[in-house]
C-alpha cells in the first residue's frame, strides 16, 4: 500500500498526514499534567525516546507500513492529537491507536476521528483487520474501543494488574455488514 498525502475529514476534525513538525504539540499533549504516566507514549518522554519515536513512526508512514495523521480541529487549532494504523508484521491486520490532549478528552473527539480511521482503513485501504488496545484502568478508551465496534478478544488470565492491556479488534467483513 502506497502512502497518500490525504486529509479525512469528519464533523469538526481534519486528519492529516503527520509531520515532524507536530512535535512540539506532541511533547506538550504527552507532558501536560494530566496526561497519564502509565501510557507508552508518556514513558517514551520520560526516557527521551520521544522524537526518535515520532520519527520513526514517520518512516513507517512513508513505506507504506502505517498511516499516522495529526488531528487538526475545523475550528483552526493544529495537532491536538494523532491516531494511527501500523501493520503488524507482513499481515493484512493493522494496530489502531490514538491520544489527545488532555484538554479536548470528553468531548467525543477520540470516537470521531477513530471512527472515520476505521472507516478509510476499511473502505480505501481494503485492509482485514483492526485491533487496538486500552489498559484495563483507561476506561475512557475502552467505551471509544467497544463503542466503535470493536470486540474484546479473550483474555488468558482472569487477574488484572495496572498494566494489563485489553486487547480489541474488527474485521473488515464485519465492519461491512455492521456500519455500511
Amino acid at each position: 500500500m502506497e502512502n497518500t498525502t490525504l486529509v479525512i475529514p469528519t464533523d469538526r476534525c481534519s486528519l492529516r498526514p503527520a509531520t515532524s513538525y507536530d512535535y512540539d504539540a506532541l511533547l506538550v499533549g504527552i507532558g501536560a499534567p494530566e496526561f497519564p504516566h502509565e501510557l507508552p507514549l508518556a514513558g517514551l518522554l520520560r526516557q527521551g525516546r520521544l522524537k526518535s519515536w515520532l520519527e520513526s513512526v514517520l518512516a513507517m508512514s512513508a513505506s507504506g507500513r502505517a498511516y499516522i495523521f495529526s488531528i487538526d480541529l475545523q475550528t483552526g487549532e493544529r495537532c491536538i492529537g494523532q491516531i494511527s494504523l501500523v501493520q503488524k508484521d507482513q499481515s493484512e491486520s493493522w494496530n489502531l491507536a490514538f491520544w489527545l490532549h488532555p484538554s479536548y478528552w470528553g468531548a467525543g473527539l477520540a470516537f470521531e476521528t477513530a471512527a472515520a480511521v476505521i472507516r478509510y482503513a476499511f473502505t480505501v485501504l481494503a485492509i482485514k483487520d483492526v485491533w487496538a488496545g486500552a489498559a484495563v484502568w483507561n476506561q475512557r478508551s475502552l467505551n471509544t474501543l467497544i463503542k466503535l465496534g470493536l470486540q474484546p478478544i479473550a483474555e488468558n488470565d482472569a487477574t488484572h494488574t495496572p498494566d494489563t492491556v485489553c486487547a480489541f479488534s474488527i474485521s473488515r467483513a464485519h465492519w461491512l455488514q455492521t456500519y455500511s
